[in-house]
């Protein structure tokens, strides 16, 4: 990581706290990285979505017999990037390493980052173009083909309050 900041010009390293058993990295994993990170100057980039249990509901969906595009939906419910992303934050907050949450897609998690900005945190956050004009309804088009077209890691949400609601949020 050092000699990709120092000799290559890379500023930051995006991290995943999902994708179980490819990318996901356990808390310990990322307070070695943040501190790393911190050590070095460079920005720690991070996907928040409780690993696990999104691993877990994905196996209930198909347990259940959902296999179309809104098992993305189904299995990983706002509450699971709640929950990481203030998981995330402390870890962060532990090692003195600014953070910037990606693909931020709830209003939930939107709430812990200004939580977390307002206890004086550094916290940053972006969310994507797809979740800043589209919701979730997608997912239960009658037409599979239209509705796996808006697949989006986290999901959409349902809500339709959710985009403005987090460009207001995360604007500040």
């Amino acid at each position: 990581m050092e000699t990709l900041v120092r000799e290559k010009g890379v500023n930051s390293f995006q991290m995943f706290m999902t994708y179980k058993d490819l990318y996901m990295l356990r808390d310990s994993e990322l307070y070695q990285v943040f501190r790393a990170c911190r050590n070095i100057g460079a920005i720690a980039r991070v996907h928040a979505e409780n690993g696990e249990l999104v691993a877990e509901g994905a196996k209930e969906a198909l347990d259940l017999g959902i296999t179309g595009p809104e098992g993305i939906e189904i299995s990983r419910p706002e509450e699971l990037e709640a929950e990481a992303t203030h998981r995330v934050i402390t870890i962060a907050n532990r090692t003195h390493c600014p953070i910037y949450l990606v693909n931020v897609s709830s209003m939930s998690a939107g709430d812990v980052i200004a939580a977390a900005k307002m206890q004086g945190k550094v916290v940053y956050a972006e969310t994507t173009t797809a979740h800043a004009t589209l919701t979730g309804l997608h997912y239960y088009h009658q037409d599979w083909f239209h509705a796996a077209a808006y697949v989006t890691v986290p999901p959409l949400r349902l809500d339709t309050n959710t985009s403005a609601y987090l460009m207001s949020l995360l604007a500040k």
